[in-house]
């Protein structure tokens, strides 16, 4: 059998934190950027860099990016080691590919692998991709865990989404109780 190849080959990566190059995360900042424009800060990018990324080439091009990064949620006295997924994009000429759902099924098999709960704040446009998947809306209110103390952190623009593992409860959430993000500068949630 020949080991020939006639077109580009698309390749998945997942790399623990630290193992990419500053280069290489220069590359995916700049697709995450691109993705969502003047609104993306330098934080936002910023709380991902620490976390578990998924990145998919093709020909050396970095075509999706996303990072799963370890969190404390906590809900109703319990706490939740949360794989929270954060810079989550596609390059412009490349949607509608399945990349979307490919960078996904990876980042899902990290929070499933590694941690109890899945979590993400996701851009309005995105829900419906994420809820096909399995990703559950959170209705309920929002506070955070910060230096002074729990407090509210209720946004209109807020979509939080919840991905229950088989290590988690899916009836488990009330959304009476509120659901509450560990501290981390910038965006909380």
């Amino acid at each position: 059998m020949s080991s020939w190849h006639s077109g580009s080959v698309t390749k998945v990566r997942v790399a623990e934190s630290g193992e990419l190059s500053q280069g290489q995360l220069d590359t995916a900042e700049a697709l995450v950027r691109s993705a969502f424009g003047d609104g993306f800060r330098p934080h936002d990018w910023l709380h991902g860099v620490d976390g578990v990324h998924v990145v998919i080439s093709d020909g050396g091009v970095l075509l999706a990016h996303a990072s799963v990064v370890t969190r404390t949620l906590r809900h109703d006295g319990r706490d939740f080691d949360t794989g929270y997924v954060e810079a989550v994009a596609v390059h412009e000429g490349h949607q509608g590919r399945g990349l979307g759902r490919l960078v996904m099924d990876y980042a899902e098999s990290v929070v499933r692998e590694r941690h109890v709960l899945g979590a993400l704040n996701a851009v309005q446009s995105a829900v419906p991709f994420y809820a096909a998947r399995g990703w559950v809306p959170w209705e309920g209110p929002t506070r955070a865990d910060t230096p002074e103390g729990l407090v509210d952190t209720y946004d209109a623009a807020d979509r939080i989404l919840l991905f229950v593992t088989s290590s988690s409860e899916r009836d488990g959430f009330s959304k009476g109780v509120p659901l509450i993000c560990d501290w981390r500068e910038g965006d909380l949630w």
